[in-house]
C-alpha cells in the first residue's frame, strides 16, 4: 500500500512551517534564486539542522530578520499565500501519495507568488 499524506498530516503542516522558515532565512541572506525549491531541498536533506535552527528562529508568521521592506513584503505575501493554500487544501481534502508530491505542488503553486 502506497503512502497517502491528507490534508490534515502534521507532514503538510510541518513541510509548510519548514519552507516559510527556511525561506525567510535564504531570504535575508540575499538567496532568492529558485527560492521555494531550494527550501524544501535544504528541509529534505537535513531535517535535523532544521529542527535545531527553528529553536532559535522567529515563528513563520513574522517578518523576523528580513530588513529590506521588499523582502519583508515578499515574504509576509508568501505567508499569506501558503495559510490560503494550506486552508484551501482542507476544504478540498486534497492528498498526495508522497512528500514528492507534496513538494512539487507547493514549488508548482507558490513559484508563482512574485517577489
Amino acid at each position: 500500500m502506497g503512502l497517502k499524506i491528507k490534508w490534515n498530516d502534521d507532514r503538510v503542516r510541518g513541510t509548510t512551517a519548514a519552507l516559510l522558515l527556511i525561506a525567510r532565512d535564504r531570504l535575508a541572506r540575499g538567496e532568492t534564486d529558485d527560492l521555494i525549491r531550494r527550501a524544501l531541498a535544504d528541509f529534505r536533506d537535513d531535517p535535523a539542522s532544521y529542527k535545531a535552527k527553528r529553536a532559535v528562529w522567529a515563528p513563520a508568521h513574522e517578518s523576523g530578520p528580513l530588513t529590506q521592506p521588499r523582502q519583508a513584503a515578499y515574504y509576509l505575501k508568501l505567508v499569506s499565500t501558503v495559510d490560503g493554500l494550506v486552508e484551501k487544501m482542507v476544504r478540498g481534502k486534497r492528498q498526495f501519495n508522497s512528500l514528492s508530491e507534496l513538494d512539487n505542488f507547493l514549488i508548482f503553486t507558490l513559484s508563482s507568488v512574485q517577489q
